[in-house]
């Protein structure tokens, strides 16, 4: 007989293995009508040795559905039929490794002596058939190689498994595998000193996150077209994030005929972006096209999942944010964050547990403040939450707040008021 306080685990581990089973009924059925386990890509990110590739496989009907979901009402997004346990090949540089997706679809792998540059790169994800993988014993870890490798391999879109090392050169057979999709990727080289993280609701997007009703209508109702992003943080954070921190007015005119691309950060100067957000990985398809619409910097998501966990019914934000900050630290040990965030909710606190933590790892904090209406809408008073938090942090870390990104702009430009080469400035954030 279980003892009271097993109940809840037990009741966990049910609803997880239910809702498991449920995905993977629902993919056979779906595969039985013509649909096919398709790659929807988060980006990802890396240091010179080792990245970090995340994704999730659904089941699609046809090439550019994920596309055309970000141009249809938010619920549409929420509809995913992912695909648990599905094989799948992950390439990226040099590095390749045969993995299977969790029980929620979900992809989020590293491997080990990939060989990118520094600067955007891509990674792929291949969606193996699961019944040769199967077949042939085909191990999480195992390579994969080209049927153009192998003599009077001659089917289109296949690959061949080889055996350990490719120097055996054993061939299993055949692996069928669906066209691969391209994964954008962050690579932060070794000399770069500098990254900048930022949260998304009610930062850099309108959404007064957590009032029900209202973050329902933001998710479930709008489109993607029509989000509204808090007044100048795009501009904020591209002067952030390619080292201009003085106003606009002050920036030389070369700078200001740059191309959209190099505004999305693809340029050879651009700090790593990453966007740390409480929000579901559903909505990345749509953020990823609203940060290009609205010229945000390009960045890399870190986004967590809804729904009933081994741990518990609901997973927690700020415990998300807390563990991908720390992940950046050790995957990371000589970068200095720019910690970007709003005080509607935990951003404060969270931003000051970790320089309290990492000192050494914090540039600076900026915290977009939140209006009394806002703060009324955002959690039901009309004061920030933990604000006082960003006191108790080391006295070297600068804390910048505004009411939005042009405010913002404004303080850090009062921080380094003539316009900074790359050495001035490190020498400021050195201090």
């Amino acid at each position: 007989m279980f003892a009271r306080k097993n109940l809840p685990s037990l009741a966990l581990s049910v609803a997880s293995r239910l809702d498991e089973a449920t995905s993977t009924g629902l993919a056979r059925v779906l595969g039985w009508a013509g649909f096919y386990p398709g790659v929807v890509g988060f980006g990802g990110y890396a240091s010179q040795t080792r990245a970090r590739v995340l994704a999730r496989v659904v089941m699609e009907d046809r090439v550019g559905e994920r596309s055309w979901l970000t141009q249809r009402r938010g619920w549409r997004q929420f509809f995913d039929a992912q695909v648990p346990f599905q094989p799948v090949l992950v390439t990226c540089g040099q590095a390749q490794k045969v993995v299977f997706t969790d029980g929620g679809g979900y992809v989020d792998i590293e491997l080990v002596g990939h060989g990118l540059e520094p600067g955007w790169q891509l990674a792929s994800i291949q969606p193996l058939n699961a019944v040769d993988v199967q077949r042939m014993g085909v191990r999480e870890g195992d390579r994969l190689y080209p049927s153009s490798d192998v003599e009077g391999a001659s089917a289109a879109g296949e690959s061949l498994l080889r055996v350990g090392r490719a120097e055996e050169g054993r061939v299993l057979g055949r692996i069928r595998a669906a066209k691969s999709v391209d994964i954008p990727l962050r690579v932060i080289g070794d000399d770069e000193r500098y990254g900048v993280v930022s949260d998304i609701d009610d930062t850099i997007i309108v959404s007064m996150i957590p009032r029900l009703l209202t973050a329902a209508k933001h998710a479930l109702m709008e489109r993607v077209s029509d989000r509204e992003a808090v007044p100048g943080m795009a501009g904020f954070l591209r002067r952030v994030a390619r080292f201009n921190l003085y106003p606009s007015g002050q920036e030389k005119h070369t700078e200001r005929k740059k191309s959209s691309s190099a505004a999305h950060g693809r340029h050879a100067n651009a700090l790593p972006v990453m966007y740390l957000s409480t929000g579901p990985w559903n909505l990345v398809p749509g953020l990823r096209e609203f940060l290009r619409r609205t010229d945000f910097p390009m960045g890399a998501f870190l986004m967590t999942d809804f729904g009933p966990s081994n741990t518990g019914w609901f997973r927690s934000g700020v415990e998300h944010k807390k563990r991908e900050l720390r992940r950046l630290v050790r995957t990371f040990p000589n970068i200095q964050w720019i910690l970007v965030g709003d005080d509607g909710q935990h951003d404060p606190e969270i931003y000051a547990e970790f320089a309290r933590e990492f000192p050494k790892n914090v540039a600076l904090i900026a915290i977009r403040s939140l209006s009394q209406f806002e703060q009324l809408m955002a959690h039901g008073t009309l004061d920030p939450i933990s604000l006082g938090e960003l006191e108790k942090i080391p006295d070297q870390i600068p804390r910048l707040y505004g009411e939005d990104g042009f405010r913002l702009g404004r303080a850090v430009a009062a921080l380094v008021p003539q316009p900074p080469d790359p050495q001035r400035l490190t020498g400021y954030l050195d201090r």
